[in-house]
């Protein structure tokens, strides 16, 4: 595996730690994270779906991001806490998958968080967790979610980025995008390639594998939820299709120092929809906590 290196957006403050979401990369979130940069440190991470060469299909469950997150985060407590205000943990802020290996992180190795951001964890109630690892082995989520075959269908190449941007304009699911998020978007998922044109980085197969793996891991979060000390900020978009009322009341229940928002006029994209209103949330969130 040719493991990518975090990108570094700034370079002062506290270690704020990024963790994008399945199918989104980095470079998405320009717009979101831009506020942080005068006042943290922030690096952005590329999950193992973005590294060349990998195979989806020796991914089991969404632990395995946990496992490749932890030792990145320690190496950038390493080589950078000593310049940081908070030398020793960092501020981890997701979305969606990013969220969720963010907090299994946090659940597996409590010391490395000062707070936590989690934008629409992908969470499942406690019994569709059991369905889905009931049917892991005979392969047939692969024929019922809702997502899987259209991803898999996906147009992988373009003539150029404009042509992918223009395209993508007119999908629904990137309604709710600036046109500056959206070619931030374009820009980060798009590769040249020697015939000309452009493809992706970001396998349809890596996107189709994230979604048929979901929620089997997600016991280890229900039952280890206390383990979470440290503030923690859940923001869910008001029409998500994700993080429904259920899930959210229990994730309140459990968590010692949870708060929750709800963003309105956003779906499951929240910090891509509505960036500068959710990094206000965060921003307000960050220095009532900052130690």
């Amino acid at each position: 595996m040719n493991k990518l290196d975090p990108l570094r957006l700034s370079d002062q403050g506290p270690l704020l730690v990024f963790a994008h979401a399945n199918g989104y990369p980095p470079q998405a979130y320009r717009t979101f994270l831009t506020p942080f940069l005068d006042d943290y440190q922030v690096f952005s991470l590329y999950l193992r779906s973005f590294w060349p060469g990998t195979d989806p299909q020796e991914m089991r469950d969404w632990r395995a991001f946990r496992d490749d997150y932890i030792p990145e985060v320690h190496s950038l407590i390493e080589n950078y806490g000593k310049q940081a205000e908070s030398s020793g943990s960092v501020i981890g802020v997701g979305h969606s998958l990013g969220a969720m290996t963010t907090l299994m992180a946090a659940i597996q190795d409590p010391s490395m968080f000062q707070m936590l951001v989690l934008m629409e964890p992908v969470l499942f109630p406690r019994s569709w967790g059991i369905v889905m690892r009931l049917l892991a082995p005979f392969g047939v989520l692969k024929e019922i979610h809702p997502l899987i075959r259209g991803t898999l269908k996906r147009k992988t190449r373009f003539d150029s980025r404009e042509a992918m941007y223009q395209n993508y304009r007119k999908k629904p699911v990137f309604s709710g995008l600036s046109n500056q998020v959206l070619r931030d978007y374009v820009e980060g998922l798009a590769a040249d390639i020697p015939e000309g044109g452009v493809s992706l980085k970001y396998s349809p197969a890596w996107e189709a594998r994230i979604y048929e793996t979901g929620g089997r891991a997600d016991w280890v979060v229900w039952r280890n939820l206390d383990k979470v000390q440290c503030p923690v900020l859940v923001i869910r978009g008001e029409d998500t299709y994700v993080l429904h009322d259920p899930v959210f009341k229990s994730m309140a229940g459990k968590l010692p120092n949870g708060e929750f928002y709800t963003m309105g006029g956003t779906g499951h994209l929240v910090s891509l929809e509505a960036p500068f209103r959710t990094n206000e949330v965060v921003l307000e969130f960050l220095k009532r906590h900052k130690s």
